[in-house]
């Protein structure tokens, strides 16, 4: 299944996070390793490590050691503006990559990376620490714990409020580059910062969404359902949060699951022929054909102009065995859209199976008159399905399946010319 994206404007966020005013000088980065050898150093200190301004500190350089590299960088920013901060770049490397022509400007630490002259990615290549911000919230944790006089809480949550962010922005890069686990990570540690008292129970609830959209892309399924279903209980994502959660239960082999996920998606959002249409194929795949059709007719109560629901309609009615409602069904499909393949299609096979039972049974007669008046009638029913199928393969040319069912009428009904024909057409097809 194509994979889901994240909403939208987290990466409005992002951009705006990173834009910084020109005119600011950089991090020094030789200064900032220094002082957090240092920190290292107070932590574990005797009397160091009980003082609640030692942590706050650690926090914020932890921060600072984030941002060093990428303190005045940001997406969509031109060559020209990048090296009012940068200066000029060590090295120039120009690659090509899909028909487009990137341009790689190697710094000491970092390497921005460009196309159409603008700033598309980063890659950092020298780090103070390979993932300061859960040891940041690690340190401010510890700050508010040591605070007994609650002089540092409004400074915290500033920092807080800033760690986030650099989480969200991190979490979205990770997910554009498909590091899914890794984006997974920073989703949940901008849920761990919200567990802070100072945020007062705040729920992130498009983080949530995202959390579970990381961990589904990642392969985690048992961690996407969890975090769907919060979704779910904080009515966030509309209907695909219900039919995201059937996935995930399916992925886990849970119908069960699967199938109230469904029913709870209906129970709040009974417009939503999205879960309707789930549970149809749910019951269809189940084999309960009279449950899919009731679920069915509410679809076309919603959505009468959707050719699908009367496709679906007409294989419920052949699981059934009512091959004239079956055609009624398809024939309704294309009324509605002329050129939808699959009815066409239907309706070609519909009549072809009907011919070969009635084949079957003119075989099983030994009188050869009756028998050559049942072969007759069969041809005649067997005649029915060549224009369906010929008017589905003008709609899909590449279908093999359908070539073959009309090579095989032609055959039967000693049609050569057209036999010859459709059987060009699929060694032609088989040859590519």
């Amino acid at each position: 299944m194509k994979r889901v994206i994240i909403a939208s404007f987290l990466l409005i966020g992002y951009f705006l996070a990173n834009a910084q005013e020109s005119g600011v000088p950089m991090m020094n980065y030789n200064a900032l390793e220094k002082k957090i050898k240092k920190s290292d150093e107070a932590i574990v200190h005797e009397k160091s490590k009980l003082k609640a301004s030692t942590w706050f500190d650690r926090g914020e350089l932890l921060q600072d050691a984030h941002d060093v590299n990428i303190e005045h960088i940001r997406l969509g920013m031109t060559d020209t503006e990048a090296k009012l901060f940068m200066k000029e770049p060590n090295e120039v490397k120009t690659l090509e990559e899909d028909g487009a022509m990137t341009e790689e400007h190697v710094y000491d630490r970092i390497v921005l990376i460009y196309r159409n002259g603008v700033v598309v990615d980063w890659k950092e290549t020298k780090v103070l620490h390979p993932d300061p911000l859960p040891e940041a919230l690690t340190a401010y944790r510890e700050a508010l714990k040591l605070d007994e006089k609650d002089k540092l809480g409004e400074k915290v949550k500033d920092n807080l409020d800033r760690l986030k962010m650099q989480a969200e922005n991190d979490a979205v890069r990770h997910f554009t580059h498909e590091e899914f686990d890794k984006a997974l990570a920073k989703f949940e540690l901008i849920q761990e910062i919200s567990k802070t008292d100072l945020y007062n129970g705040f729920l992130d609830t498009v983080i949530i969404y995202n959390s579970a959209l990381a961990a589904r892309n990642s392969g985690d399924h048992e961690k996407s359902a969890y975090y769907f279903e919060k979704s779910a209980e904080i009515s966030w994502g509309g209907s695909d949060t219900y039919y995201l959660l059937k996935n995930e239960y399916i992925s886990l082999d849970d119908s069960t699951k699967a199938l109230d996920a469904l029913e709870r998606g209906l129970a709040v959002f009974p417009d939503s022929t999205l879960i309707i249409f789930e549970l149809v194929n749910y019951h269809l795949s189940s084999g309960n054909s009279e449950e899919g059709m009731k679920y069915l007719e509410m679809a076309e109560a919603l959505a009468s102009d959707n050719p699908s629901i009367f496709f679906a309609k007409g294989t419920l009615f052949e699981k059934l065995g009512n091959t004239e409602e079956a055609l009624k069904a398809y024939q309704q499909s294309i009324e509605v859209d002329p050129e939808f393949y699959n009815s066409w299609f239907n309706i070609g096979a519909l009549y072809f199976n009907t011919a070969v039972e009635m084949y079957e049974l003119a075989n099983a007669i030994e009188d050869l008159k009756e028998y050559n008046t049942a072969k007759a009638e069969a041809d005649e029913a067997l005649k029915l399905a060549i224009e369906p199928l010929e008017k589905a393969h003008t709609l899909n040319t590449e279908d093999v399946s359908c070539l073959e069912t009309l090579s095989t009428i032609y055959y039967r009904l000693q049609m050569e010319e057209d036999r010859t024909r459709v059987q060009e057409l699929i060694d032609a097809l088989k040859e590519q």
